[in-house]
């Protein structure tokens, strides 16, 4: 029946090859609304989970990484004073100008930082390393922001907020969600930026990850005035914010939907003529012996091949071009398991889809072809 199935759906090759054309969109649309949905939150989450830390304090009601407003510095000794802290460190994450060669300027993102220890430092260099920006105003800015802000190479200067710093370091891959170029910097230089004596993060290792939950609870206590969160109720809690409160993550999930909607759509509606047009042979089938099953075996074997070959152009085509749209600023993320996931959510859409062509075979009456 499977090859039966192979010759009936390559018959009409023009028919076929609308078919894989509707799939290969629906399988291209889908994949890229998926992988820039969790490239994204990956970039906007991409601090808080390289960090080695189990507890995030901020200001009081932030909403996410990005959006990081000033607290008392000294609060660092509340955490310090629970006997289950292994460690704590503070970070700066503010905003400034950097003035481009050509005169104009360009918002950058900057993340302070302690290069002793580098905790919230670049964790991918391509040139330099993390504690290059210890002694003097030096920085590391990340390869990717090169599109904006033009050549980058180790030993230039460049004007910051008015400040005359030298690049130190190059990181490679690390982007913001804002999409700003991303600056790192010491700690104490990110801080002429900002409110003297304030902070913007203050991370905290626990010595054992069963008391996790205990010194979160204390910290919640005794700092009423700042949010406490774990690492992973802050990468949820931005994934939040940016998925719901600006209703991106919606967006993204109804041009997904749409996509394997119209590749469903073209699959059933191309499944469903072909059926129709072979009615005559599928009652001579059964008329010979064939049961129910045979037939069902031969729609859904069209389905599963229609949908294995357009899945396969279609996820083909987004890694020749990965390496394209990523240059135009645009993260994908993808992996054997996001390309497996979609795979048989696409296979599943057009195995559903040819369950009409089904049903018209079950009600087929086999004496049809015995009438004139």
């Amino acid at each position: 029946m499977f090859w039966l199935a192979i010759k009936t759906l390559f018959y009409e090759k023009g028919r076929l090859f609308i078919t894989l054309m509707g799939i290969t969109f629906s399988t291209i649309l889908t994949i890229v609304q998926v992988s820039m949905y969790l490239g994204m939150m990956g970039n906007a989450t991409a601090i808080i989970r390289h960090i080695d830390a189990d507890i995030w304090i901020a200001s009081r009601n932030i909403q996410n990484f990005d959006f990081a407003n000033p607290f008392p510095e000294e609060r660092i000794n509340r955490v310090n004073a629970l006997p289950q802290i292994s460690w704590t460190e503070r970070l700066v994450l503010t905003w400034g100008f950097l003035k481009l060669a050509g005169g104009g300027q360009e918002q950058v993102q900057i993340v302070g930082y302690n290069p002793d220890t580098a905790v919230g430092a670049p964790w991918s260099m391509l040139a330099g390393e993390p504690f290059d920006v210890k002694g003097g105003r030096y920085m590391i800015i990340d390869k990717t922001s090169e599109q904006r802000l033009g050549g980058l190479e180790i030993g230039t200067i460049w004007e910051l907020n008015a400040n005359r710093f030298k690049l130190a370091g190059l990181s490679q891959g690390i982007k913001s969600f804002t999409t700003s170029p991303m600056i790192f910097m010491s700690y104490n230089n990110a801080q002429s930026f900002y409110p003297p004596g304030n902070t913007s993060f203050i991370v905290a290792k626990v010595k054992e990850k069963e008391k996790i939950g205990d010194a979160v609870r204390i910290l919640k206590a005794s700092m009423k005035d700042n949010d406490v969160y774990t690492t992973r109720e802050f990468v949820y809690k931005s994934v939040m914010y940016w998925t719901v409160t600006t209703g991106m993550g919606m967006g993204f999930f109804l041009t997904a939907i749409l996509g394997l909607t119209v590749g469903g759509a073209i699959v059933g509606q191309t499944i469903y003529a072909n059926t129709m047009e072979h009615l005559h042979e599928f009652g001579t089938l059964k008329a010979v012996g064939a049961r129910n099953i045979d037939l069902y075996k031969i729609i859904f074997s069209q389905a599963g091949i229609n949908a294995v070959i357009g899945y396969a152009v279609g996820a083909l085509f987004i890694l020749l071009v990965k390496d394209g749209v990523e240059k135009a600023g645009v993260t994908l993320y993808l992996s054997a398991g996001l390309f497996l996931s979609l795979f048989f959510i696409i296979l599943l859409i057009c195995l559903l889809s040819a369950y009409f062509s089904v049903r018209k075979v079950r009600k087929l009456d086999p004496a049809m072809v015995f009438r004139v």
